[in-house]
Protein backbone atom coordinates (compact mmCIF):
# COMPACT_ATOMS: atom_id res chain seq x y z
CA UNK A 1 0.00 0.00 0.00
CA UNK A 2 1.74 3.49 -1.11
CA UNK A 3 2.12 6.26 1.94
CA UNK A 4 2.13 9.72 0.99
CA UNK A 5 5.78 10.92 2.10
CA UNK A 6 6.56 14.51 2.54
CA UNK A 7 10.04 15.68 2.25
CA UNK A 8 11.35 17.29 5.48
CA UNK A 9 12.96 20.68 5.64
CA UNK A 10 16.31 20.57 7.05
CA UNK A 11 16.20 20.73 10.70
CA UNK A 12 13.32 18.23 10.47
CA UNK A 13 11.00 21.02 9.77
CA UNK A 14 7.89 19.74 7.37
CA UNK A 15 6.72 21.97 4.96
CA UNK A 16 3.36 23.02 4.64
CA UNK A 17 1.05 22.18 1.91
CA UNK A 18 -0.32 24.43 -0.66
CA UNK A 19 -3.65 23.95 -1.08
CA UNK A 20 -4.84 23.19 -4.80
CA UNK A 21 -7.00 26.28 -6.03
CA UNK A 22 -9.03 26.77 -9.01
CA UNK A 23 -6.26 29.65 -10.16
CA UNK A 24 -3.74 26.27 -10.21
CA UNK A 25 -5.56 24.50 -12.58
CA UNK A 26 -2.21 22.28 -14.17
CA UNK A 27 -1.69 21.69 -10.88
CA UNK A 28 -5.24 19.72 -10.46
CA UNK A 29 -4.72 18.12 -13.77
CA UNK A 30 -1.03 16.82 -11.88
CA UNK A 31 -2.70 15.32 -9.61
CA UNK A 32 -5.74 14.00 -10.88
CA UNK A 33 -3.74 12.13 -13.97
CA UNK A 34 -1.32 10.95 -10.63
CA UNK A 35 -4.25 9.73 -8.53
CA UNK A 36 -6.31 7.96 -11.17
CA UNK A 37 -9.33 7.78 -12.84
CA UNK A 38 -12.32 6.13 -10.45
CA UNK A 39 -9.90 5.51 -7.37
CA UNK A 40 -8.79 9.18 -7.33
CA UNK A 41 -10.79 11.85 -9.09
CA UNK A 42 -12.75 9.78 -10.90
CA UNK A 43 -14.54 12.16 -12.86
CA UNK A 44 -14.48 16.05 -13.13
CA UNK A 45 -17.57 16.06 -10.59
CA UNK A 46 -14.53 14.97 -8.43
CA UNK A 47 -13.17 18.11 -8.53
CA UNK A 48 -14.60 21.04 -8.44
CA UNK A 49 -12.16 23.63 -9.96
CA UNK A 50 -11.44 21.28 -12.93
CA UNK A 51 -15.73 21.21 -13.56
CA UNK A 52 -15.62 25.18 -13.24
CA UNK A 53 -12.90 25.31 -15.54
CA UNK A 54 -14.26 22.96 -17.93
CA UNK A 55 -17.98 24.82 -17.87
CA UNK A 56 -16.62 28.10 -18.16
CA UNK A 57 -14.34 26.89 -21.69
CA UNK A 58 -16.65 24.20 -22.94
CA UNK A 59 -20.27 25.78 -22.46
CA UNK A 60 -20.03 29.03 -21.89
CA UNK A 61 -17.03 30.26 -24.30
CA UNK A 62 -15.05 32.06 -22.20
CA UNK A 63 -11.32 31.95 -23.06
CA UNK A 64 -8.73 29.90 -20.85
CA UNK A 65 -7.36 33.09 -18.77
CA UNK A 66 -11.15 34.42 -18.34
CA UNK A 67 -11.76 31.31 -17.55
CA UNK A 68 -9.14 30.76 -15.02
CA UNK A 69 -10.25 34.93 -13.39
CA UNK A 70 -13.67 33.57 -13.23
CA UNK A 71 -13.39 30.26 -11.64
CA UNK A 72 -12.11 32.13 -8.55
CA UNK A 73 -15.36 33.90 -8.02
CA UNK A 74 -17.48 30.55 -8.30
CA UNK A 75 -17.48 26.63 -7.81
CA UNK A 76 -19.79 24.25 -9.52
CA UNK A 77 -20.06 21.19 -7.91
CA UNK A 78 -22.48 19.72 -10.75
CA UNK A 79 -23.67 21.15 -14.05
CA UNK A 80 -27.26 20.54 -13.52
CA UNK A 81 -28.00 24.19 -12.52
CA UNK A 82 -25.91 25.80 -14.61
CA UNK A 83 -26.83 24.19 -17.60
CA UNK A 84 -30.28 24.82 -17.36
CA UNK A 85 -29.46 29.03 -16.39
CA UNK A 86 -27.49 29.14 -19.90
CA UNK A 87 -30.60 27.60 -21.83
CA UNK A 88 -32.82 30.33 -20.02
CA UNK A 89 -30.57 32.95 -21.89
CA UNK A 90 -30.39 30.99 -24.82
CA UNK A 91 -34.10 31.39 -24.98
CA UNK A 92 -33.89 35.08 -24.84
CA UNK A 93 -31.58 34.95 -27.53
CA UNK A 94 -27.94 35.16 -25.66
CA UNK A 95 -25.50 33.75 -27.18
CA UNK A 96 -21.74 33.70 -28.33
CA UNK A 97 -20.03 36.30 -26.78
CA UNK A 98 -22.92 37.84 -25.28
CA UNK A 99 -23.49 34.82 -23.47
CA UNK A 100 -19.83 34.73 -21.94
CA UNK A 101 -19.97 38.03 -21.72
CA UNK A 102 -23.01 37.87 -19.14
CA UNK A 103 -21.41 34.90 -17.14
CA UNK A 104 -18.29 36.78 -16.38
CA UNK A 105 -19.83 39.51 -15.06
CA UNK A 106 -22.01 37.47 -12.46
CA UNK A 107 -20.70 33.78 -12.39
CA UNK A 108 -22.84 33.46 -9.18
CA UNK A 109 -25.73 33.02 -11.41
CA UNK A 110 -25.15 29.57 -12.53
CA UNK A 111 -25.34 28.29 -9.44
CA UNK A 112 -28.71 29.88 -9.06
CA UNK A 113 -31.90 27.65 -9.64
CA UNK A 114 -33.60 29.16 -12.78
CA UNK A 115 -36.97 28.15 -12.55
CA UNK A 116 -37.01 29.49 -9.17
CA UNK A 117 -34.74 32.54 -8.87
CA UNK A 118 -34.25 34.02 -12.72
CA UNK A 119 -37.16 32.86 -14.80
CA UNK A 120 -39.71 34.64 -11.93
CA UNK A 121 -37.03 37.77 -12.97
CA UNK A 122 -37.90 37.68 -16.34
CA UNK A 123 -41.29 37.09 -16.54
CA UNK A 124 -41.79 39.89 -14.15
CA UNK A 125 -39.44 42.24 -16.72
CA UNK A 126 -41.91 40.68 -19.27
CA UNK A 127 -45.49 41.11 -17.74
CA UNK A 128 -44.95 43.88 -15.58
CA UNK A 129 -42.58 46.44 -16.59
CA UNK A 130 -43.87 45.42 -20.06
CA UNK A 131 -40.12 44.75 -21.40
CA UNK A 132 -39.67 43.32 -25.24
CA UNK A 133 -36.75 40.70 -25.18
CA UNK A 134 -35.00 42.49 -26.97
CA UNK A 135 -35.14 45.35 -23.91
CA UNK A 136 -34.25 42.69 -21.43
CA UNK A 137 -31.33 41.39 -22.98
CA UNK A 138 -29.84 44.78 -23.65
CA UNK A 139 -30.48 45.46 -19.68
CA UNK A 140 -28.56 42.07 -19.06
CA UNK A 141 -25.50 43.03 -21.19
CA UNK A 142 -25.35 46.44 -19.74
CA UNK A 143 -25.35 45.63 -15.96
CA UNK A 144 -25.77 41.60 -15.50
CA UNK A 145 -25.53 41.58 -11.75
CA UNK A 146 -27.54 44.41 -11.14
CA UNK A 147 -30.07 42.95 -13.19
CA UNK A 148 -30.47 40.12 -12.55
CA UNK A 149 -28.79 38.91 -8.89
CA UNK A 150 -30.80 41.67 -6.79
CA UNK A 151 -33.97 40.02 -5.08
CA UNK A 152 -37.21 40.10 -7.10
CA UNK A 153 -39.45 40.14 -3.82
CA UNK A 154 -37.06 42.38 -1.84
CA UNK A 155 -36.08 44.98 -3.90
CA UNK A 156 -37.01 44.84 -7.46
CA UNK A 157 -40.96 44.86 -7.05
CA UNK A 158 -41.37 46.57 -4.17
CA UNK A 159 -39.40 49.39 -6.50
CA UNK A 160 -42.04 49.35 -9.46
CA UNK A 161 -44.76 49.59 -6.89
CA UNK A 162 -43.25 52.58 -4.77
CA UNK A 163 -43.09 53.91 -9.05
CA UNK A 164 -46.37 53.44 -9.64
CA UNK A 165 -47.78 54.90 -6.43
CA UNK A 166 -45.87 57.68 -7.10
CA UNK A 167 -46.47 58.00 -10.63
CA UNK A 168 -50.12 56.98 -10.78
CA UNK A 169 -50.38 54.02 -13.74
CA UNK A 170 -48.24 51.74 -14.59
CA UNK A 171 -47.83 52.78 -17.59
CA UNK A 172 -46.32 55.85 -16.49
CA UNK A 173 -43.85 53.45 -14.14
CA UNK A 174 -42.75 51.54 -17.03
CA UNK A 175 -42.54 54.29 -19.33
CA UNK A 176 -39.61 55.50 -16.29
CA UNK A 177 -37.85 52.52 -15.66
CA UNK A 178 -37.43 52.05 -19.91
CA UNK A 179 -35.56 55.55 -19.06
CA UNK A 180 -33.71 54.34 -16.28
CA UNK A 181 -33.38 50.70 -15.23
CA UNK A 182 -32.05 52.18 -11.97
CA UNK A 183 -35.14 52.26 -10.70
CA UNK A 184 -36.07 49.04 -10.41
CA UNK A 185 -32.48 48.22 -9.11
CA UNK A 186 -31.54 50.90 -7.22
CA UNK A 187 -33.15 52.21 -3.64
CA UNK A 188 -36.23 54.28 -5.12
CA UNK A 189 -36.85 54.69 -1.50
CA UNK A 190 -34.00 56.64 0.15
CA UNK A 191 -32.77 58.26 -3.56
CA UNK A 192 -35.75 59.56 -5.56
CA UNK A 193 -38.28 60.02 -3.14
CA UNK A 194 -36.80 62.83 -0.51
CA UNK A 195 -35.66 64.56 -4.18
CA UNK A 196 -39.84 64.46 -5.17
CA UNK A 197 -40.74 65.83 -1.61
CA UNK A 198 -37.48 69.10 -2.10
CA UNK A 199 -39.26 69.52 -5.44
CA UNK A 200 -43.16 69.23 -3.99
CA UNK A 201 -41.77 72.26 -1.43
CA UNK A 202 -40.64 74.81 -4.38
CA UNK A 203 -43.83 74.04 -5.83
CA UNK A 204 -43.56 71.17 -8.57
CA UNK A 205 -46.92 69.89 -9.11
CA UNK A 206 -47.50 66.28 -9.73
CA UNK A 207 -47.75 66.54 -13.09
CA UNK A 208 -44.63 68.08 -13.45
CA UNK A 209 -42.73 65.73 -11.20
CA UNK A 210 -44.61 62.57 -13.64
CA UNK A 211 -43.32 64.32 -16.55
CA UNK A 212 -39.92 64.52 -14.95
CA UNK A 213 -39.55 60.82 -13.53
CA UNK A 214 -40.89 59.41 -17.08
CA UNK A 215 -38.48 61.30 -19.50
CA UNK A 216 -35.71 62.36 -17.24
CA UNK A 217 -35.31 59.84 -13.78
CA UNK A 218 -31.63 60.15 -14.03
CA UNK A 219 -31.59 63.65 -13.23
CA UNK A 220 -33.28 62.63 -9.66
CA UNK A 221 -31.25 59.71 -8.52
CA UNK A 222 -27.76 61.01 -8.99
CA UNK A 223 -25.58 62.31 -6.21
CA UNK A 224 -27.64 64.73 -4.06
CA UNK A 225 -24.71 67.52 -4.95
CA UNK A 226 -26.41 67.09 -8.88
CA UNK A 227 -29.58 67.72 -8.18
CA UNK A 228 -28.83 71.04 -5.63
CA UNK A 229 -26.96 72.14 -8.27
CA UNK A 230 -29.44 71.66 -11.03
CA UNK A 231 -32.08 72.92 -8.80
CA UNK A 232 -30.04 76.26 -7.99
CA UNK A 233 -29.26 76.73 -11.87
CA UNK A 234 -32.79 76.25 -12.82
CA UNK A 235 -33.81 79.56 -10.21
CA UNK A 236 -30.77 81.35 -11.98
CA UNK A 237 -31.98 80.82 -15.36
CA UNK A 238 -36.11 81.46 -14.31
CA UNK A 239 -37.39 78.18 -14.79
CA UNK A 240 -39.58 77.52 -12.29
CA UNK A 241 -40.31 74.05 -11.04
CA UNK A 242 -44.65 74.35 -11.30
CA UNK A 243 -43.95 75.18 -14.88
CA UNK A 244 -44.19 72.87 -17.97
CA UNK A 245 -40.87 73.40 -19.41
CA UNK A 246 -39.41 72.60 -15.64
CA UNK A 247 -39.13 69.13 -16.40
CA UNK A 248 -37.11 69.10 -19.76
CA UNK A 249 -34.79 71.94 -18.54
CA UNK A 250 -34.08 70.40 -15.27
CA UNK A 251 -33.56 67.20 -16.75
CA UNK A 252 -31.35 68.43 -19.80
CA UNK A 253 -29.66 70.21 -17.51
CA UNK A 254 -28.56 67.56 -15.03
CA UNK A 255 -27.34 65.23 -17.60
CA UNK A 256 -24.48 67.82 -18.80
CA UNK A 257 -21.19 68.37 -17.11
CA UNK A 258 -20.20 71.64 -16.26
CA UNK A 259 -17.87 71.35 -18.63
CA UNK A 260 -19.80 70.38 -21.60
CA UNK A 261 -22.31 73.17 -20.56
CA UNK A 262 -19.51 75.96 -20.62
CA UNK A 263 -18.53 74.88 -23.71
CA UNK A 264 -22.07 75.03 -25.32
CA UNK A 265 -22.45 78.15 -24.13
CA UNK A 266 -19.23 79.53 -25.55
CA UNK A 267 -19.82 77.66 -28.81
CA UNK A 268 -23.19 80.13 -29.02
CA UNK A 269 -21.51 83.14 -28.09
CA UNK A 270 -18.96 82.45 -31.00
CA UNK A 271 -21.70 82.55 -33.05
CA UNK A 272 -22.51 86.06 -32.16
CA UNK A 273 -25.05 85.36 -29.46
CA UNK A 274 -25.22 87.00 -26.11
CA UNK A 275 -25.16 85.12 -22.76
CA UNK A 276 -29.33 86.54 -22.63
CA UNK A 277 -30.01 84.78 -25.83
CA UNK A 278 -28.46 81.63 -24.96
CA UNK A 279 -30.62 81.57 -21.66
CA UNK A 280 -34.39 82.72 -23.68
CA UNK A 281 -33.39 80.39 -25.74
CA UNK A 282 -32.89 77.16 -23.38
CA UNK A 283 -35.87 78.26 -21.55
CA UNK A 284 -38.12 78.26 -24.44
CA UNK A 285 -36.68 75.02 -25.78
CA UNK A 286 -33.96 73.42 -23.89
CA UNK A 287 -32.88 70.38 -26.18
CA UNK A 288 -31.02 73.54 -27.76
CA UNK A 289 -27.92 72.44 -25.21
CA UNK A 290 -28.12 68.88 -26.14
CA UNK A 291 -27.21 69.77 -30.37
CA UNK A 292 -23.62 69.06 -30.89
CA UNK A 293 -21.04 71.73 -31.65
CA UNK A 294 -20.84 71.32 -34.85
CA UNK A 295 -24.30 70.81 -35.79
CA UNK A 296 -24.79 74.64 -34.37
CA UNK A 297 -22.26 75.93 -36.00
CA UNK A 298 -23.81 74.40 -39.45
CA UNK A 299 -26.99 75.17 -38.26
CA UNK A 300 -26.18 78.61 -37.92
CA UNK A 301 -23.99 79.19 -41.09
CA UNK A 302 -26.70 78.06 -42.69
CA UNK A 303 -29.31 80.07 -41.73
CA UNK A 304 -27.48 83.41 -41.72
CA UNK A 305 -25.63 82.62 -45.17
CA UNK A 306 -28.53 81.37 -47.43
CA UNK A 307 -31.38 82.82 -45.07
CA UNK A 308 -30.13 85.82 -43.40
CA UNK A 309 -31.18 85.31 -40.06
CA UNK A 310 -29.55 87.03 -37.31
CA UNK A 311 -29.40 85.36 -33.88
CA UNK A 312 -32.11 87.39 -32.34
CA UNK A 313 -34.63 85.98 -34.81
CA UNK A 314 -33.35 82.27 -34.49
CA UNK A 315 -33.40 82.21 -30.66
CA UNK A 316 -37.11 83.52 -30.88
CA UNK A 317 -37.83 79.84 -32.24
CA UNK A 318 -34.39 77.57 -31.08
CA UNK A 319 -36.28 74.20 -32.10
CA UNK A 320 -34.90 75.05 -35.17
CA UNK A 321 -31.37 74.27 -33.74
CA UNK A 322 -32.41 70.73 -33.19
CA UNK A 323 -33.77 70.07 -36.65
CA UNK A 324 -32.31 67.69 -39.32
CA UNK A 325 -29.90 69.64 -41.40
CA UNK A 326 -30.17 66.99 -43.71
CA UNK A 327 -33.71 65.44 -43.61
CA UNK A 328 -34.92 68.52 -42.85
CA UNK A 329 -33.48 72.06 -43.49
CA UNK A 330 -31.86 71.17 -46.76
CA UNK A 331 -34.40 69.50 -48.88
CA UNK A 332 -36.90 72.50 -47.47
CA UNK A 333 -34.47 75.40 -48.55
CA UNK A 334 -34.41 73.76 -51.96
CA UNK A 335 -37.96 73.74 -52.62
CA UNK A 336 -38.73 76.75 -50.94
CA UNK A 337 -36.03 78.57 -52.57
CA UNK A 338 -37.78 77.62 -56.07
CA UNK A 339 -41.17 78.84 -54.97
CA UNK A 340 -39.62 82.14 -54.02
CA UNK A 341 -37.25 82.35 -57.42
CA UNK A 342 -40.28 81.78 -59.19
CA UNK A 343 -42.75 84.11 -57.18
CA UNK A 344 -45.20 81.72 -55.65
CA UNK A 345 -43.69 83.12 -52.31
CA UNK A 346 -41.81 86.17 -50.50
CA UNK A 347 -39.60 84.18 -48.76
CA UNK A 348 -38.69 81.27 -46.84
CA UNK A 349 -40.00 81.95 -43.07
CA UNK A 350 -39.24 79.59 -39.75
CA UNK A 351 -43.06 78.41 -40.36
CA UNK A 352 -42.03 76.67 -43.52
CA UNK A 353 -38.98 74.57 -42.11
CA UNK A 354 -41.30 73.40 -38.67
CA UNK A 355 -44.38 72.86 -40.53
CA UNK A 356 -45.22 68.69 -40.34
CA UNK A 357 -43.89 66.83 -42.89
CA UNK A 358 -47.08 65.48 -44.06
CA UNK A 359 -48.58 69.24 -44.25
CA UNK A 360 -45.56 70.60 -45.72
CA UNK A 361 -45.38 67.60 -48.56
CA UNK A 362 -48.88 68.36 -49.84
CA UNK A 363 -48.74 72.74 -49.66
CA UNK A 364 -45.52 72.79 -51.31
CA UNK A 365 -44.39 69.53 -53.18
CA UNK A 366 -47.75 68.08 -54.32
CA UNK A 367 -49.35 71.10 -54.16
CA UNK A 368 -47.30 72.57 -57.00
CA UNK A 369 -45.22 69.91 -58.63
CA UNK A 370 -47.97 70.23 -61.50
CA UNK A 371 -46.87 73.53 -62.06
CA UNK A 372 -43.40 73.05 -61.10
CA UNK A 373 -42.03 69.63 -61.63
CA UNK A 374 -38.41 70.47 -60.24
CA UNK A 375 -40.14 70.84 -56.78
CA UNK A 376 -40.30 67.10 -56.07
CA UNK A 377 -36.50 65.88 -58.21
CA UNK A 378 -34.99 69.20 -56.08
CA UNK A 379 -37.10 67.68 -52.42
CA UNK A 380 -35.83 64.05 -52.88
CA UNK A 381 -31.99 65.24 -54.49
CA UNK A 382 -31.70 68.00 -51.44
CA UNK A 383 -29.33 65.20 -49.57
CA UNK A 384 -26.85 64.58 -52.20
CA UNK A 385 -26.59 67.94 -54.01
CA UNK A 386 -23.24 70.07 -53.47
CA UNK A 387 -24.99 72.48 -55.06
CA UNK A 388 -26.00 74.39 -51.16
CA UNK A 389 -23.14 74.08 -49.56
CA UNK A 390 -22.71 75.86 -46.08
CA UNK A 391 -19.67 76.81 -44.11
Amino acid sequence: MLRSRRLLLPGGRIPPISPVSCGHPSLAHFLKHLLGGPAGLSNAAADPCSLTLHFLRNSCGLSEPAAAKVAARVHLRSTNRAHAVLALFRGLGLAGADLARVVAAAPEMLNYRADAILAPKLDFFRRDLGLTDDHIRKTILANPYRSLCYSLERRLRPNYLLLRELLGTDQNARSAVKQSFELIHGNVRSDLLPKVKILRDHGATDAVIVKLVTTHPRSLIHRSSFFNESLAAMKELGVSPSSGIFPYAFGLFARLSPVTWKRRIDNYLSLGWTEELVKLAFVRHPYCMSVSDDKVRRISHFFADKLGWSPEYVSASPMLISLSYEKRLLPRYRVLDILVSRGFIRRIRISHLILGEKKFMEKYVTGYQQTIPEVLEAYRGAGTDSAVTVK
